[in-house]
């Protein structure tokens, strides 16, 4: 079988697992190419990973033929124009976490992907891990009984120093802050295991650092099968605690692993029935580029395609509508909807901070 070459768009660190993750494959496919604006920074990854050219232009990357696949490692703003142009150029698109800025944008891409036939796949791998694929499977057997609180914890500590990095920080370029760019895989891996979020009231503020986006934000939300969830999410919070915890009739699991059934008997028994659930073969990007790359092979669906990547960016916008507006969101969010766009969400949260600045 012919050998498929690889493209990443993007050398930043991010770029570097994306790599390292492709040459685990490399019986199946070849890393041909970087690019970067920073063309000292393509070239050094290329040389780092035994690529054969780099760029400091994405579209000449596209414009060659013996790229099949691409990798878009950039800042969370320039997401959709990338995976659009390298879908209409032919290339089935990984795109890194978050998948886009907006709602609007997340469309676009999934249009682009149908249209022009080619896969388009987000990097959640959180969904390959053994407590989600284990929690998984306890909630669709009715281990837990029903499920009818989550509580998702995505505590993270970032000092001033991580937000100089030029885009980090400001709604244009990061297209938010702790919700979407660090509580994302938390949201992503939670949406998973309980489903859709019918509705969402939430809070947020900046109250640590000198930048635009939320560095804090909690919400309530209430899932379709009738659960609730509460969400917090900082950049802001020493020490760091990461926590996703189900509670149902029968008990509670939580990711870092922790089983805890009411029935000490029963616990027993749901234990040695968790030991015959088979463990991924890989974490991480592997995982991630692994599954995507099998699905490219065979013609079939990654496992975190487009439209299930855009369901995390759906609640992000609908925890930021209701952090800036003070009201409830249903959910699904409505193409008439001003939060919908990019610059509709942008310029809500710009307007909310002048009047918080002015009070």
């Amino acid at each position: 079988m012919e050998r498929l070459g690889i493209g990443i768009i993007g050398a930043g660190g991010i770029a570097s697992a994306h790599a390292s993750a492709w040459l685990a494959l490399s019986k199946s496919c070849q890393l041909i190419a970087f690019a970067d604006q920073d063309v000292r920074r393509a070239q050094e990854r290329a040389e780092q990973f035994n690529a054969q050219m780099w760029f400091s232009d994405p579209y000449d990357l596209l414009a060659r033929d013996d790229i099949h696949i691409v990798s878009i490692c950039t800042p969370p703003f320039n997401h959709a124009e990338l995976a659009i142009a390298s879908l209409e150029a032919g290339k089935h698109v990984l795109v890194e976490k978050p998948m886009c800025c907006s709602l609007e944008e997340a469309d676009k891409m999934i249009e682009a992907a149908e249209r022009n036939e080619r896969l388009l796949g987000v990097v959640f791998q959180w969904r390959f891990t053994p407590e989600f694929t284990r929690i998984k499977a306890l909630l669709e057997n009715g281990k837990l009984g029903k499920p009818f609180l989550a509580v998702m914890i995505s505590f993270w500590w970032r000092t001033e120093e991580y937000f100089k990095v030029w885009w980090r920080g400001t709604w244009e370029k990061e297209c938010g802050g702790s919700v979407i760019n660090h509580a994302i895989h938390h949201i992503d891996f939670l949406l998973g295991l309980m489903g859709n979020v019918s509705c969402v009231s939430a809070g947020m503020g900046v109250f640590a650092h000198e930048i635009e986006t939320e560095d804090a934000a909690a919400a309530i939300a209430k899932f379709t099968n009738g659960a609730l969830g509460v969400l917090l999410s900082s950049t802001a919070t020493y020490p760091e605690e990461h926590r996703i915890t189900i509670y149902g009739e029968l008990g509670s699991v939580s990711s870092p692993w922790h089983l805890n059934l009411v029935d000490s008997r029963y616990q027993n028994e749901v234990e040695e029935w968790l030991r015959r659930i088979p463990r991924p073969e890989h974490g991480g990007h592997i995982a991630v580029i692994s599954d995507f790359f099998s699905a490219v092979q065979t013609g079939s669906k990654p496992s975190v395609d487009g439209r299930e990547g855009a369901r995390s960016v759906e609640l992000a916008t609908a925890i930021y509508k209701s952090g800036i507006t003070g009201l409830p969101v249903t959910l699904p969010v409505q193409p008439d909807d001003p939060f919908y766009t990019k610059s509709g969400l942008m310029n809500a949260a710009k307007e909310k901070r002048k009047a918080l600045c002015s009070e």
